[in-house]
């Protein structure tokens, strides 16, 4: 895919003036932020994720993106490793440490389940991985009409 194809989905005419394309951005952005920092919040998906393990459809529609989960994953375990210096170094009070262990531990657990789920579905379904990943990246955004084939035919999948 060219830049300009890419460029034109993403900041579609008049984009700066949209409402519908910045509340979406900002939406996206919270909830990646919040899977990344309170997986916490997320039990429910997880669950949700875990109860439709073998259905690719439910999982691309997981709140809080899945680059939040693995940066969820990423985030934590240096806060573990950044708790555990601390906690060598100057020797915080055991209960601050104990509760911020038990935090990180938890969003490392909930958001290593969605990554394992996901990933588990994507290696045994690829076929319908594949068509959501093209949906995605072709479907036209923000309300726009389909202007080129692949837009076309993602609308059609979409349904």
């Amino acid at each position: 895919m060219r830049l300009g194809s890419r460029l034109r989905g993403e900041l579609p005419r008049g984009w700066w003036r949209s409402a519908r394309w910045w509340i979406t951005g900002i939406r996206d952005l919270a909830l990646s932020t919040a899977a990344a920092l309170a997986t916490v919040v997320f039990v429910g998906e997880m669950m949700r994720a875990v109860r439709h393990r073998d259905e690719p459809r439910t999982l691309a529609r997981l709140s809080g993106t899945f680059e939040g989960y693995v940066a969820s994953l990423l985030v934590n375990n240096a806060g573990l490793v950044v708790l555990a210096t601390v906690a060598i170094e100057d020797g915080p009070p055991v209960v601050l440490t104990t509760l911020l262990a038990g935090w990180c531990l938890l969003n490392i657990a909930i958001g290593a389940t969605v990554f394992v789920v996901v990933a588990r579905s994507r290696i045994r379904q690829p076929a319908a991985w594949a068509e959501l990943d093209f949906v995605e990246q072709h479907a036209p955004k923000y309300g726009r009409p389909p202007e080129t084939i692949e837009e076309y035919r993602a609308q059609q999948l979409q349904e």
